[in-house]
């Protein structure tokens, strides 16, 4: 949804651009087209979700290999930009009067054309904002990229989209299921005990005075004031992710742990709507034992402790520890903490135990060519069940894969697995 919200602001903008270039003169259907098309470039590169599960026959493995995958990139979105206008072009010109077909040649034509790369192109930059990542550089460059600062769903984003895009509406319909939306990422962030009570009061307040400011402003200055409030709200939670990073790595060089451990990568999620809390997973290697801390970290003490976030999210998703579902997780984290930093649980293993896994084991090796925080517990008789930390362990999470003591025979995967850099190959290579 979040998605489809940009893609019809950047729809609302094109319609705006184009009635100022032929001076007021915008055919309905052309505006019918923009939102459509807007929504469906946005949407266009998890196309992926078509093929990434069952059809590449590798279960699980197959979706956490190929979801985010070549569709994410900046080739696809430049080819699927370019189909989605083709047939943006074939419907307009299949019932065009003459002018119509005039119209288009002058005014609409390369403004659908544009808003369809930004529209794919959005889908790029939003994934990349928050901790799954993108590798949008293939096939130049497989490596995975992180933004680390955006939740996946973050009700900021809903509350400065839904208003303006509401009072630009005309149609009733369209109005009504914008008011739902708007009603249901409010009771989301009251119930579902993601959202801090005092955070929740704040976006319903926040939607009640947006949305009255948004109904006196012209359709212009909607527009004006929702890209600007979404920029702001991406940026604070970058400048969030920025000071909380920086923090984590500082921990690591002043560890008094001998040796002293290197701060391989920060993995940061900022608790829904605030930017003052965040849960933190530091990978760290001493050159020996390879080993994932999860913790809390807060960028801005002066305004919430590390502790008074782990005291105001008892009871949500940062509440509780996700190591601790490891029998092997450990509350000795040979980190500092601080006002800043507060440290839960580390799990480690020889960081040869990773390079051995992955020697021996294909499904192994391939599940890191995703996993950023891999975890792993025997389950008896050489099955192991492999987690990406940062999605839960222990049956707890989405990105999990049971890996038999048997696995299939390699030439039936290999042909499957795409070639992006593993996020850990640091360890692997010992780095």
């Amino acid at each position: 949804m979040t998605h489809a919200l940009a893609g019809m602001l950047m729809a609302d903008a094109t319609t705006v651009y184009v009635s100022g270039r032929s001076r007021g003169r915008v055919p309905d259907r052309f505006r019918t087209a923009a939102v459509i098309m807007g929504i469906a470039a946005a949407e266009f590169p998890d196309t992926d979700l078509v093929y990434s599960g069952p059809l590449v026959g590798m279960g699980k493995l197959g979706y956490l290999l190929h979801h985010r995958g070549h569709t994410h990139t900046i080739v696809w979105a430049v080819l699927g930009a370019m189909l989605l206008w083709w047939v943006a072009r074939w419907w307009w010109h299949r019932r065009a009067t003459a002018d119509e077909a005039a119209w288009w040649a002058a005014h609409g034509s390369r403004a659908l054309l544009a808003l369809a790369l930004a529209g794919t192109l959005s889908h790029l930059v939003l994934d990349w904002t928050n901790s799954y990542g993108v590798h949008p550089f293939w096939p130049l460059d497989d490596r995975w990229f992180y933004g680390d600062a955006v939740f996946i769903v973050e009700p900021w984003l809903w509350v400065v989209a839904i208003p303006p895009l509401f009072w630009n509406r005309t149609a009733r319909s369209a109005r009504a299921v914008l008011v739902v939306l708007l009603a249901l990422i409010l009771a989301a962030s009251w119930g579902l005990g993601e959202v801090a009570r005092p955070v929740a009061m704040l976006l319903t307040a926040g939607a009640a005075f947006w949305m009255a400011l948004q109904r006196v402003l012209p359709r212009g200055g909607r527009l004006l004031t929702a890209l600007l409030a979404w920029t702001s709200v991406t940026s604070t939670f970058f400048l969030g992710a920025s000071q909380a990073r920086a923090m984590v790595r500082e921990a690591a060089a002043r560890s008094p742990a001998v040796p002293r451990p290197r701060a391989l990568d920060v993995v940061l999620n900022p608790a829904a709507g605030d930017p003052r809390c965040w849960l933190v997973m530091a990978v760290t290697t001493d050159d020996v034992m390879y080993r994932v801390s999860e913790g809390l970290v807060a960028p801005f003490p002066g305004l919430r402790s590390a502790a008074q976030c782990a005291e105001r999210y008892r009871t949500a998703r940062m509440g509780a520890s996700i190591l601790a579902a490891l029998p092997n997780a450990s509350p000795a984290v040979p980190l500092d903490s601080s006002r800043a930093l507060r440290w839960r649980r580390s799990w480690a293993v020889p960081r040869s135990e990773m390079v051995a896994l992955a020697t021996e084991r294909f499904e192994f090796a391939a599940a890191l060519r995703f996993m950023r925080t891999p975890v792993w517990v025997e389950r008896g008789n050489g099955t192991l069940l492999l987690s990406d930390a940062r999605y839960g362990v222990s049956g707890g999470g989405f990105a999990e894969v049971m890996l038999e003591p048997y696995p299939a025979p390699c030439s039936l995967l290999r042909a499957w697995v795409p070639g992006w850099v593993p996020p850990r190959a640091d360890v692997l290579r010992g780095d």
